[in-house]
């Protein structure tokens, strides 16, 4: 029972530190992942860095985790997000692709555009849907050009994309 007031008494700075210590070095995913949850939930600036780095989680639950506190955080996590976008894994730059999209901040655009062209399908498919949340009409020329993607899916989100800008 004295642990929940010990809870109680800990300082916001303090959650988040340990929410933080959690995403980074618990041995156990969920844990992380629930870490991350809570990180997005604070919606604390000082979490960009770690969040960014657990893009990087062997995890996938974790790395969708943390992508979408990134994208609770906001406008501020923006800067960190166009560098994972240049990642060379394709998951860190999936997971960034979507926040971006999730944010619907319109400093996004010019790095979802250019994630239209990466090398990797999946990156490609979330860039579409993501230039799609965020509704401005420049985006229409690079997706009406990614119409002739090779890839099926990409396609179609690039259609819907195209339909939500009218």
């Amino acid at each position: 029972m004295s642990r929940g007031r010990n809870e109680d008494k800990e300082t916001p700075a303090a959650k988040v530190q340990s929410a933080i210590e959690t995403l980074l070095t618990h041995p156990d995913p969920l844990s992380r992942r629930d870490a991350a949850i809570a990180l997005g939930e604070i919606h604390d600036d000082s979490a960009i860095v770690a969040l960014a780095h657990a893009l990087h989680d062997p995890a996938k639950d974790v790395r969708a985790a943390a992508g979408a506190a990134l994208a609770s955080i906001g406008h501020t996590a923006i800067g960190a997000l166009n560098e994972a976008l240049a990642d060379g894994d394709w998951v860190v730059r999936y997971r960034a692709a979507e926040a971006l999209g999730a944010i619907r901040d319109e400093r996004s655009v010019s790095a979802l555009i250019k994630a239209l062209g990466d090398r990797r399908d999946h990156v490609r498919y979330i860039a579409a849907r993501g230039l799609g949340n965020l509704g401005e009409r420049r985006a229409i020329g690079p997706l009406s050009a990614a119409l002739a993607d090779e890839n099926e899916f990409v396609r179609r989100a690039v259609k819907g994309a195209l339909a939500s800008l009218g």
